[in-house]
């Protein structure tokens, strides 16, 4: 089948977060299982060349709500899959993503309808016609309403030939629906007609709700936050919406790119590694993270790694509120992570009071993340929700024992006292129990833990299985009239 693959970032060319590795990796998957898959993503200013080419071809025209806009399309192969950039430089050169700081960029709506226009332009002017339409998130959700629109009232004039192509959308973050005020739409060129039950949330626009209800089926990235969102608590006043299309939804996992996260041949883990069947690599990477860090080198005090977003949804609160007496349990920890102030101030805070404990990166740094989940014995995860999780999966790669809370995807691949620890109340008492309960497994039963780290390595979690899950629910929406 042939496949369009809309996403506002997409790794190497950009990211902020998982959203880019999964666009990445599961097109190329897909791609292996016989299917013509391209993708298409904004063209930023802080895209890497890439061997990109300008492709040969007028520049896309692009009705908007203010007139005609230009774009150009660049394309390039990623792994034998080709990906489209779509450039303006009104729209998209800019110094961030989405916004500056906490501040949006108040014209992100005007920005993504234009990209999921272009997105469609592009794929006529190439001469390619879909099946399916695969969007992720609030910045693709307009395509769903604007290819309806345009079928009931001319196909043949937005793809090469008709039929419509089915739409699957993907939620990676309920907690992000792109919401707008309602002076906001003519923006999206669309009848008034779809506003009231389509796209109506408390008096604004919700780009998210009309996705769902629009869509020929629609995708989480792992089966208990499939769950999850069609209750009170996480489906963020959407969860009406999700129930009535419970039929049509799919929950599956997110997979790991095993060229990107091995033991096995990482790059940045000081030229040592280790595998299920050979683990001493482990311990000499350790040493030598310690020694580049300035930890003492302690075999009986376990390093705990915390990589994340310092926000509340990663439960850095409760961190926060037990971290004093986690470091009383004799151990280390590694944070490196960016977020909210009052978290970057606590843990600047805690490094002046426990220098020989702590060490603490603001920021972000792919070589970093890759020697903590290298060499440390646990991985920090306590989320309040968890949409799918990618560091808990690199964790378990690495044999690095996640401690997580039992939630969306977290609940879905660390099995209590298998290949991690886990606990439901999210409280600070209740993760530092459980911290404590790793700590005594540590050092009490080294046999043990030996074990839950080869349990963990020799799990899988390639994209190659969850690829084909992927395949099955084009299929259904396929199915759909």
């Amino acid at each position: 089948m042939n496949i369009l693959y809309v996403s506002p970032e997409i790794a190497p060319f950009a990211k902020t977060g998982g959203l880019a590795d999964v666009s990445g990796a599961l097109p190329r998957s897909i791609k292996s299982l016989g299917h013509d898959i391209r993708s298409v993503m904004p063209k930023y200013r802080s895209v890497p060349d890439m061997d990109m080419t300008r492709l040969d071809m007028a520049p896309l025209r692009i009705s908007m709500h203010n007139g005609i806009h230009g774009a150009a399309v660049w394309q390039s192969e990623f792994s034998g899959s080709p990906v489209y950039l779509i450039e303006n430089t009104e729209y998209f050169n800019r110094e961030n993503f989405y916004g500056i700081g906490n501040w949006d960029y108040p014209d992100n709506l005007e920005r993504f309808v234009f990209f999921c226009k272009a997105a469609i332009a592009c794929c006529r002017s190439v001469g390619f016609a879909p099946d399916i339409i695969h969007c992720n998130d609030w910045q693709t959700a307009p395509m769903a309403a604007l290819i309806r629109q345009a079928d009931s009232e001319a196909a043949e004039n937005i793809f090469p030939a008709p039929p419509r192509p089915k739409i699957v959308f993907s939620i990676h973050n309920m907690a992000y629906q792109g919401i707008f005020p309602e002076h906001f739409w003519p923006v999206l060129t669309l009848s008034r007609r779809y506003y009231a039950y389509d796209f109506e949330f408390y008096g604004q626009i919700n780009l998210m709700k009309s996705a769902i209800v629009f869509s020929d089926a629609i995708h989480t990235v792992s089966p208990t936050y499939a769950h999850e969102i069609r209750t009170t608590d996480l489906g963020f006043g959407l969860q009406g919406a999700l129930q009535a299309r419970q039929a049509d939804t799919f929950g599956i996992l997110n997979g790991v790119d095993d060229d990107d996260w091995s033991p096995l041949n990482d790059p940045f883990t000081y030229g040592l590694h280790f595998s299920a069947d050979d683990l001493s690599g482990k311990k000499h990477i350790k040493t030598r993270f310690r020694e580049e860090y300035g930890l003492p080198d302690a075999e009986d005090k376990p390093l705990m790694g915390i990589v994340s977003r310092l926000v509340d949804q990663k439960g850095i609160d409760l961190v926060m509120g037990c971290a004093e007496r986690i470091l009383g349990l004799d151990t280390q920890i590694f944070i490196l992570g960016f977020g909210e102030q009052r978290y970057h101030d606590f843990f600047e805070w805690l490094l002046s009071k426990y220098p020989d404990r702590v060490r603490l990166y603001i920021g972000f740094s792919h070589e970093l993340a890759h020697k903590i989940e290298a060499a440390c014995d646990m991985f920090l995860m306590p989320s309040r929700f968890e949409p799918c999780g990618l560091n808990q999966i690199y964790s378990l790669k690495y044999g690095t024992l996640p401690i997580v809370r039992h939630t969306g995807g977290l609940a879905d691949t660390i099995q209590d006292g298998r290949n991690g620890f886990s606990f439901h109340d999210a409280h600070p008492d209740v993760l530092l129990d459980t911290v404590a309960r790793a700590c005594a497994v540590y050092r009490n039963d080294p046999e043990k833990w030996k074990q839950m780290m080869r349990f963990a390595m020799k799990q899988d979690f390639s994209w190659r299985h969850t690829a084909e899950l992927y395949v099955d629910m084009y299929r259904h929406a396929l199915s759909k009239s």
